[in-house]
């Protein structure tokens, strides 16, 4: 009976095996678990005007909502692409097992930085785990702070509240954080968050 047991557990084990292959890849940085399709409206630096600005559709990014057909950017396995279909940036992982991720553009220039909830412009090495540190340290730097359903210029304490969501934000991968912030910015072949210069 042992022996039986035995042979099954080591069946068992073959079996998943693959699933264990430490080469295969580790997903996508766009798509974590717990992202959802999201509506970024106009806050206009505090009232919510209700204008749509962008839909995050799964893999697709609209201007306005996505019934309105206007595809702004799409996204394949870790790069974002123009309307035309041309690769304008990516997102990569600086260091192995890092909670960091940077965009990089077609040219090979960081243009942003994502820890936690907060978006950086350009490279930022967060070595502590602690804001105030990382602040003291980047504040320069320092673009965007997401809160469950708002987006703020800067710090949320003191920031300008530029944008509001349909969903929760800080739930979302770190690529949707980066990919938001190159809407608002105008980077990546994004329009920019209109009435605003970064």
């Amino acid at each position: 009976m042992r022996s039986a047991l035995s042979a099954f557990s080591f069946a068992a084990l073959v079996t998943l095996a693959p699933a264990c292959d430490s080469s295969e890849d580790t997903g996508n940085d766009f798509r974590g678990s717990l992202d959802v399709n999201i509506q970024m409206t106009m806050a206009d630096g505090g009232s919510d005007d209700g204008s749509i600005v962008w839909e995050i559709v799964e893999a697709e990014v609209y201007e306005g909502l996505e019934l309105d057909g206007q595809l702004h950017l799409f996204i394949e396995n870790n790069a974002i692409y123009d309307a035309a279909g041309e690769k304008t940036c990516e997102v990569d992982s600086p260091a192995l097992h890092s909670s960091r991720r940077e965009v990089i553009a077609a040219n090979g220039e960081v243009l942003f930085t994502v820890w936690r909830n907060f978006v950086f412009e350009g490279t930022v090495d967060v070595e502590v785990e602690k804001f105030d540190q990382v602040k003291k340290r980047f504040s320069d730097q320092l673009l965007f702070q997401y809160e469950p359903h708002e987006i703020f210029l800067g710090e949320a304490n003191d920031g300008v509240r530029l944008m509001t969501t349909n969903t929760d934000i800080t739930a979302q991968s770190e690529g949707r954080k980066l990919l938001m912030a190159a809407l608002m910015t105008g980077k990546c072949g994004a329009s920019g968050l209109p009435g605003y210069t970064f």
